[in-house]
């Protein structure tokens, strides 16, 4: 029995991993369009900020095998409209905020 017992954990961190993996995925996959859609619109800070937080959650990189992941391709466009767009102190804001792992390593190029 406590054999069992000592298994419960691995277990249940497996089930946890099944659905954790598909379900971030499909976030990773989905943000895609929603932020498109958002970039059309010209709302590049509302972009920035939902693929931060999609990344934050699941960290989108690990779902690409060994490419750029699409957001992050998609996070330099929002930057640089940004930047030209003249939101440099919105962007820095935002910068200085990062969840992801995405952002955080873009932020690293922005020049303070």
């Amino acid at each position: 029995m406590k054999a069992w017992l000592g298994l419960l954990p691995i277990v249940l961190g497996l089930v946890a991993v099944w659905w954790w993996w598909p379900e971030c995925q499909q976030r990773c996959d989905s943000v895609d369009q929603r932020t498109q859609e958002l970039l059309h619109r010209e709302q590049e800070l509302s972009a920035l900020a939902l693929i931060d937080g999609v990344d934050a959650r699941c960290h989108c990189g690990r779902f690409t095998s060994g490419d750029e992941p699409p957001q992050s391709a998609t996070l330099r466009v929002c930057i640089q409209r940004l930047l030209d767009g003249g939101q440099r102190t919105e962007l820095m804001r935002h910068l200085d905020q990062a969840r992801g792992p995405m952002l955080r390593e873009l932020s690293k190029s922005i020049p303070r």
